[in-house]
């Protein structure tokens, strides 16, 4: 590819698609020579021959045509991008890179994206899950547009956060344990489900709570995201914490409780992450400020 002059390559599909020389050079405004000296010049260079020469026709070897085929589709994508940068990105389309932190309810994104979708149906989203610092770096890499995270960027200089929301976080439990309420000492025979082990979000939970002379908490797995925590404590493999928002219709129903030593419970910030000053088109800013209108 380094040795490939595209500027032959132009000249090549003008001919394949004029199916000859001279229409080819009234196209491009060049001489019939100029035209067959790039052509056999792009032949050299790849070592194939692209046309059969019958009279003035030029016709397509099968080489040729394969060449003429993914050329002309590449072609095809570059004035798509070249007409969208034209008009100034003023068109919401084209991809968004979002990333979420392991813990962010996906069922609630999914709904958020699912809606912002349905209104701009030319973008398109691809959505990562990493942990926090994991996020950072890419975001600082440009391979992220945002991220939302439960953390302010450490980075401040380069990136910048909006908080979105808060969030109540609530050890929940199945019937099969604590039917009496919260226990701190059965808690330490209780299997506990948590997120991941560089950050176990139970003892948070317990400063919070219990404080000093908390019990150990016996963490029997770890399930990366809330949507795997929830699921494992509805099918009764133990006990953990997760947003109220996403077991509200679990408890109403009574298939989990929530256990509360009464006193307000622990509660998270959601951020919405992004390189700060960097430029944003009609995509990046109708999604910045659909999140902010869904989560806020």
């Amino acid at each position: 590819m380094n040795e490939l002059d595209l500027n032959k390559l132009h000249v090549f599909l003008a001919v394949a698609e004029l199916g000859g020389v001279s229409p080819a050079a009234r196209k491009l405004g060049r001489t019939r020579s100029a035209v067959s000296q790039s052509v056999s010049a792009l032949e050299r260079s790849l070592d194939v021959a692209l046309f059969d020469r019958v009279g003035r026709r030029m016709l397509l070897t099968r080489p040729g045509r394969r060449l003429h085929e993914q050329a002309r589709e590449h072609q095809r994508a570059l004035e798509r991008v070249l007409a969208e940068l034209s008009d100034g990105g003023s068109e919401v389309r084209g991809l968004l890179r979002i990333g979420l932190f392991l813990g962010f309810p996906r069922i609630r994104f999914a709904a958020f994206a699912t809606r912002f979708r349905a209104q701009h149906p030319r973008a398109s989203v691809r959505i990562v899950f990493a942990p926090q610092d994991d996020l950072e770096r890419r975001l600082l890499a440009n391979r992220l547009d945002c991220t939302l995270s439960f953390h302010t960027p450490e980075n401040g200089g380069r990136l910048q956060a909006t908080r979105l929301f808060e969030q109540k976080l609530v050890l929940v439990s199945g019937s099969r344990w604590f039917r009496g309420g919260f226990d701190r000492d059965e808690l330490s025979r209780v299997p506990v489900i948590d997120y991941y082990q560089s950050d176990p979000l139970i003892e948070r939970w317990l400063a919070h709570h219990v404080g000093r002379g908390a019990p150990r908490p016996d963490v029997r797995i770890w399930a990366a995201t809330t949507d795997m925590v929830l699921e494992l404590v509805l099918g009764g493999a133990g006990v953990g914490v997760v947003p109220d928002s996403l077991v509200a219709p679990y408890v109403k129903r009574r298939q989990l409780r929530v256990l509360s030593p009464r006193k307000l419970e622990l509660t998270d910030f959601i951020w919405l992450n992004e390189p700060r000053g960097a430029h944003r088109d009609a995509t990046l800013t109708a999604f910045r400020e659909a999140a902010i209108a869904e989560f806020r």
